[in-house]
C-alpha cells in the first residue's frame, strides 16, 4: 500500500472512530505477542488528556535530545495534515502545552502522543485539540535545537516508526504497524456492524 493509500485508510478510519471503541478492536486484531514490526497499545499510564477525541492518522515523530524542544518545533514544521505527532522524551518535562497546539491546528494535524508530559490543560482543552501522554506538568522542556525526527521511537515500550498507523479514543492508544495496517484495517471497517454487537469474544 502506497502513502497515499495509507493516508486514505487512516481519513476513513478516524471518520468511522467517533461513537465506537475502535482501539479495542485494533488490540485485539494486533494480538498480545512481541513483534519485530513495533506497533500494539499503549500501556495504561498513557491516557487522553481530555475524553471524546478520538483520532486516527499516520505517525510523525520527534525524538527530543534531553528535554529540549527542537525536536518537537521540527516535527511541527513538516508535518501533513491529517498526521499524528508522536513525541518522546522524559515524562520529567511538559512537550505540549498552548503554543504547540496552536501550531499544530494550523498545519491539521490531528493529535499529539507524547511519551512525556502536556501542560495549559485549559488552553489545550479550549482549543479541542487530542493529547494523550504520561502526566501533566507546569515544568515545560527547553526551547533549544537537539534531537531528531522521523526516526522510530519507543513510547511505554511500544515502537513506533514514521508512517505507522496511530489510532486514539477514550480506551487509550493503539500503533498499527503501516505494513499490518492494510490488512487490519478495511477488515475492521468492514465489520463495524459486528464490532459493536454484545457477543465480543473478550471482556
Amino acid at each position: 500500500m502506497t502513502d497515499p493509500e495509507l493516508a486514505a485508510l487512516a481519513d476513513e478510519l478516524h471518520r468511522a472512530l467517533p461513537g465506537r471503541d475502535l482501539t479495542c478492536d485494533l488490540s485485539d486484531a494486533l494480538g498480545h505477542g512481541e513483534s519485530q514490526d513495533g506497533g500494539g497499545a499503549l500501556p495504561p499510564g498513557f491516557r487522553p488528556l481530555h475524553s471524546r477525541r478520538p483520532f486516527a492518522g499516520l505517525a510523525v515523530t520527534a525524538s527530543p535530545q534531553d528535554t529540549e524542544l527542537g525536536a518537537v518545533y521540527a516535527a511541527l514544521d513538516l508535518a501533513p495534515a491529517g498526521s499524528v505527532l508522536v513525541i518522546g522524551g522524559p515524562a520529567t518535562h511538559a512537550f505540549w502545552g498552548e503554543r504547540t497546539t496552536r501550531a499544530a491546528l494550523g498545519r491539521g494535524v490531528r493529535a499529539a502522543v507524547l511519551a512525556g508530559a502536556c501542560r495549559d490543560v485549559s488552553a489545550v482543552h479550549h482549543l479541542g485539540f487530542a493529547v494523550v501522554c504520561s502526566g501533566v506538568t507546569p515544568l515545560a522542556g527547553r526551547r533549544r535545537e537537539g534531537g531528531a525526527v522521523q526516526v522510530p521511537l519507543a513510547v511505554g515500550g511500544v515502537l513506533v516508526y514514521p508512517g505507522d498507523l496511530v489510532v486514539g479514543d477514550d480506551n487509550g492508544v493503539v500503533v498499527v504497524p503501516a505494513r499490518r495496517a492494510a490488512e487490519i484495517v478495511p477488515a475492521l471497517l468492514r465489520a463495524l456492524p459486528s464490532a459493536l454487537s454484545p457477543d465480543r469474544s473478550t471482556p
